[in-house]
């Protein structure tokens, strides 16, 4: 492994990371990393990136060798080349930004509608003399307390 990235980069074909495909074999960088298939690439990465520079290769190795995982075989990537959904925006982090945005936007609506209310739609604290000290639920409404087994 490390004797064919070595020969490699003697013959100078460090120029991308994306050196081997076929529709049988996962794609694969200059240190032997699957790479995303091709749709999947082209939806998450709108733009062809520029390849990589020896010295950004040089710079991987060293991170790969400092986590003890450079030459190492990982696990069969079978080929998942699929059409995904188009982006909610511009680039991946956009996209989840907007997941979020878009899964969260009814609670942020029910919080801000919330915190505008006015303090007189809600019900009367107890006081503290009204406090019952005992396991389970307890309703306290219109100056009493009750227990109840659940909220209600």
């Amino acid at each position: 492994m490390q004797a064919r990235v070595a020969r490699q980069q003697a013959r100078g074909l460090c120029t991308t990371l994306a050196t081997r495909s076929s529709a049988d074999t996962p794609r694969t960088n200059e240190l032997d990393i699957v790479m995303l298939a091709p749709k999947l690439r082209r939806a998450v990465f709108k733009q062809a990136g520029a390849g990589a520079t020896r010295e950004q290769i040089r710079i991987s190795i060293e991170h790969l060798k400092a986590q003890g995982i450079y030459g190492k075989q990982g696990e069969p990537v079978a080929i998942s080349d699929f059409e995904p959904p188009a982006l909610l925006g511009d680039s991946i982090e956009e996209h989840f930004r907007n997941l979020g945005e878009l899964a969260a936007h009814p609670y942020l609506r029910m919080a801000e509608e919330f915190a505008r209310a006015d303090d007189s739609s809600f019900p009367q604290m107890p006081e503290a003399a009204q406090w019952r000290m005992q396991s389970g639920w307890t309703r306290y409404a219109d100056g009493g307390a009750s227990r109840v087994r659940v909220p209600a």
